[in-house]
């Protein structure tokens, strides 16, 4: 009897799955817009079936964001270990969440209207909510190792993304700079307040290492290596 549920379950689980693919792939071909009709069509089923698997839009919004959120704490952890430097560690989980967007501007789209769309609590709310306590997270180790107060993480971590959702909207329509600038810039404004948090510090005995979701950067920063000058930000 336990086999049957777990095969049952299973299946149920894998269905879900080729539903979310067929819904990713009309999002990308159809746009943020594409309706509960064309992707039933392209899965090949019901509108009904789609209601039942996700309830609604947002439902399967929730579900896809599921999958990018995944995908994109994966691209945390990894600017993790791939420097020790507090402010380039900024500048790359920017650039990260903005080539997301840039990479499926179609997907983001959708997301966005599911998950920072208004009328939800925020915990109803899969990408943002996930990906805020990522942040909040690695904000709170970061403070905490610099010897600083952890209070502000949760928050600064929220508005962190918020700024990010909305600028980069703003970038992609306009594209009046360079994704390296635009980048440079958003990190500018956002250093300026956690350095003089303590982050640019290191932390009471120099070290100032964090880790995020089991990464961890394995080595210890120079003293105040975050504190160099940025470029100056160029416009094209």
């Amino acid at each position: 009897m336990g086999d049957r549920r777990r095969r049952s379950r299973k299946a149920t689980e894998d269905r879900r799955e080729e539903l979310i693919d067929a819904a990713v792939t009309a999002i990308r071909r159809d746009g943020a817009q594409v309706s509960m009709e064309e992707i039933a069509h392209e899965a090949g089923i019901t509108k009904p079936i789609i209601y039942a698997n996700f309830g609604d839009k947002a439902g399967l919004a929730d579900a896809i964001a599921a999958r990018f959120s995944t995908e994109l704490q994966a691209r945390f952890a990894a600017v993790w270990v791939e420097t020790d430097d507090s402010r380039e560690r900024v500048v790359r989980s920017i650039d990260a969440w903005v080539g997301f967007i840039e990479e499926d501007p179609h997907i983001y789209s959708f997301l966005s209207e599911g998950t920072f769309g208004a009328g939800r609590r925020l915990d109803e709310r899969r990408l943002v909510d996930e990906l805020g306590r990522t942040v909040s997270q690695a904000l709170g180790q970061a403070l905490r190792a610099s010897g600083s107060d952890s209070g502000p993480a949760e928050p600064w971590a929220f508005g962190i993304l918020g700024m990010v959702h909305v600028s980069t909207e703003w970038w992609l329509e306009r594209r009046t700079l360079s994704r390296a600038d635009f980048v440079e810039f958003i990190t500018n404004l956002l250093w300026e307040g956690l350095a003089g948090a303590g982050l640019a510090d290191g932390g009471p005995d120099g070290s100032g290492t964090v880790a995020t979701d089991g990464a961890s950067s394995g080595a210890a920063p120079r003293r105040g290596a975050a504190t160099t000058a940025p470029r100056r930000a160029r416009r094209r």
